[in-house]
């Protein structure tokens, strides 16, 4: 089951469509992100929608190689 919070995070990144809007909204919520993904990845088993966020994950780190910071500062916690 998806938490409100991971959903509403999601809903609120999957609107931002400018790496600009992404940049800005990790840099407020950079940890919400992280626990956002590794929420999802460990308690979700449908494989599309793993995939899904896996993709999405991948893109955020496309579009910036710095941003896998992100999860690393979450996981030191």
């Amino acid at each position: 089951m998806i938490s409100a919070e991971d959903c509403e995070f999601i809903q609120r990144f999957e609107m931002k469509r400018s790496s600009e809007d992404k940049q800005e909204m990790l840099q407020t919520e950079g940890s919400q992100c992280a626990k956002t993904f590794i929420n999802l990845m460990t308690h979700i088993s449908k494989e599309q929608t793993v995939q899904y966020i896996l993709t999405m994950v991948d893109d955020m780190l496309q579009e910036n190689h710095q941003r896998v910071s992100i999860f690393f500062d979450y996981a030191k916690r």
